[in-house]
C-alpha cells in the first residue's frame, strides 16, 4: 500500500509531453483541413474554393467557379518519440546517449465537405472532420539488471500512457458576395460526442528496483467532452487582379471535459504544466477556456509566364486569457490532494502564427506547392515548432486529386515520466519528436 501511495504521488508530480500530450490544454498539433491546406504551409487560402474553408475562413468556400464541388480526404500523421539520458564514468565525464524508449505511432483522420453555389452571390458549404488531435501512446520497456551470460537485459514490465478518441467536427455556413470584390460569410462549427479512454499503467512481469511500482497498477477511465458549438466570422477583399486580402475572426469558447484521468496543472516547480493523474476520482470535471483567434491572409499572383502565387498569413492567439476551472466530486477533499495545483492556471502566452507559401500551376495544369509555417507554443518557447510543406496534384476532367505532406521536429529537455525512487542519473532526459503528415484528397466539381 506505501508503494501504491508513493507511485500516486510521484505520478501526480509528474510532467508529460510528447505527441499529444498538450492538447488538452493548447492542441498539439495543427488543425488538418484539407491537403492542399497543408501543401500551402497551412494557410487558409489552401482551402479556398473548398467546404473546408469553413474551418478556417468561411469567405474562401465561394472562390469555386462550378455550380458544386464535393471532396473526400483522408490524412496520416506519424509520430516518432525518443528518450534517452547520458551515460558518465566515475570522473563525470559524458560517454554516451542512452536510448532508452522509442514509440513510433501512426493516427489516421478523414475529411468531406460539399459546397453549392445556390444563387448568383451566395455560396453554402458543409463539412466533416475526424482528426486525431487527442491522441497519444507511450510504452516503455522495462529490463532488469544485467546477469548471466545470456540473460542479460530480461524484460521485467512495461510502463503506459495513453488516451484515445478521435475530435469529430462539422461545420456548416455561407458566404454572400455584397460587392464584386467584397464577401462576407458566416460558419457554425460544432464538435461531435466521442468515445474516449484514457490510461495510467504500470505492468510488473517481474519484481525489479527498475520498475517504478512493486506490483502492477492500472487506472483507466472514460472521458467525455461536451458538445460545443463556436462561430466563424470571415471576408475577403480582392484589391485588384493580382492582389487579394482576406480575413476571419473565431470567438472565445469554452469545452468541458468529465471523468477524466489526466489534468494539466500548474506546478510552480515544474518548468511546464504537469499531468496530475487523478487515481482517486476526486475531480468531476474542468472547463477549459478556448481563446478567440484571429487571421489575416494576402494572396498575390504576380503577372507570370507560369502561373504563380504567393501566400502570406498571419494568424493571432491571445492564450494569456485562457484558463481552466475544477469541479469537485466531494467538497471535503482528502488531505493528500494536491489541491494547490489546481488552484492556479498555468500562465499561458499569447502566440503569433506566420505561414507562408508559393504556388506554381504548370501548363499541363499540374501544381506544385511549398509552404513553411511558423508554430509558437503557448506554453514555453522553447518548445516551438516549424512546419516544412509540399503538395501537388493532378486534373482528369471535373476530378482533381492532391497530395500533400508536412515535416517538424522538436528536442527539448524534460524529466523522465516514470521515476525510479532512489535512482541516480541525469535530472533532465533529452526527447526528440519527429512529426509527419501525410493527406490525400479526392474532389469532384459539377
Amino acid at each position: 500500500m506505501k508503494q501504491r501511495l508513493l507511485v500516486i504521488f510521484i505520478a501526480s508530480l509528474v510532467s508529460l509531453h510528447g505527441q499529444s500530450f498538450f492538447s488538452p490544454l493548447i492542441g498539439d498539433l495543427p488543425a488538418i483541413s484539407s491537403t492542399r491546406q497543408i501543401g500551402v504551409g497551412f494557410s487558409s487560402w489552401g482551402n479556398s474554393g473548398s467546404a473546408a474553408a469553413l474551418f478556417t475562413n468561411p469567405a474562401l468556400i465561394a472562390m469555386s467557379a462550378g455550380k458544386a464541388s464535393f471532396y473526400f480526404g483522408m490524412d496520416g500523421n506519424s509520430i516518432n518519440e525518443k528518450r534517452s539520458f547520458p551515460v558518465q564514468d566515475s570522473f563525470g565525464d559524458f560517454l554516451a546517449d542512452n536510448t532508452y524508449v522509442v514509440n513510433s505511432n501512426w493516427y489516421p483522420g478523414v475529411q468531406v465537405g460539399l459546397n453549392y453555389h445556390l444563387l448568383d452571390r451566395l455560396h453554402l458549404g458543409l463539412a466533416f472532420q475526424q482528426s486525431v488531435n487527442r491522441n497519444f501512446r507511450y510504452e516503455e520497456e522495462v529490463r532488469g539488471s544485467v546477469y548471466g551470460q545470456y540473460n542479460r537485459d530480461p524484460l521485467v514490465g512495461y510502463h503506459r500512457l495513453s488516451s484515445t478518441g478521435n475530435i469529430a467536427r462539422l461545420a456548416i455556413g455561407s458566404s454572400y458576395q455584397v460587392l464584386k470584390q467584397l464577401r462576407l460569410a458566416a460558419a457554425l462549427e460544432i464538435n461531435l460526442p466521442s468515445a474516449n479512454e484514457d490510461r495510467y499503467e504500470i505492468e510488473v512481469i517481474k519484481s525489479s528496483v527498475n520498475l517504478a511500482a512493486a506490483e502492477t497498477i492500472s487506472y483507466q477511465s472514460k472521458p467525455t467532452i461536451a458538445t460545443l458549438k463556436n462561430v466563424i466570422l470571415g471576408m475577403s477583399y480582392d484589391v485588384n487582379r493580382h492582389l487579394s486580402f482576406a480575413a476571419a475572426y473565431k470567438f472565445q469558447y469554452n469545452t468541458s471535459v468529465e471523468n477524466g484521468l489526466f489534468h494539466l496543472v500548474y506546478d510552480t516547480t515544474s518548468l511546464l504544466p504537469v499531468f496530475n493523474i487523478d487515481s482517486t476520482r476526486q475531480i468531476k470535471s474542468a472547463d477549459y477556456a478556448r481563446p478567440c483567434e484571429l487571421r489575416l491572409s494576402l494572396k498575390y499572383e504576380p503577372q507570370n509566364i507560369i502561373k504563380t502565387v504567393f501566400y502570406l498569413e498571419a494568424v493571432f492567439q491571445p492564450w494569456s486569457k485562457s484558463k481552466v476551472e475544477y469541479e469537485y466530486r466531494n467538497e471535503g477533499l482528502p488531505a493528500a490532494f494536491p489541491i494547490d495545483l489546481y488552484t492556479s492556471s498555468y500562465p499561458l502566452r499569447d502566440v503569433l502564427k506566420i505561414h507562408v507559401a508559393v504556388e506554381h500551376i504548370f501548363f499541363s495544369d499540374v501544381p506544385f506547392r511549398m509552404g513553411f509555417y511558423h508554430d509558437p507554443n503557448p506554453i514555453d518557447a522553447g518548445m516551438d515548432r516549424n512546419w516544412f510543406t509540399a503538395g501537388t496534384g493532378y486534373l482528369w476532367g471535373n476530378l482533381a486529386l492532391d497530395v500533400s505532406g508536412a515535416f517538424s521536429k522538436c528536442d527539448y529537455d524534460y524529466p523522465d515520466l516514470f521515476p525510479i525512487a532512489g535512482e541516480e542519473r541525469n535530472k533532465f532526459d533529452t526527447v526528440r519528436e519527429n512529426y509527419l503528415t501525410g493527406t490525400l484528397t479526392l474532389k469532384y466539381s459539377f
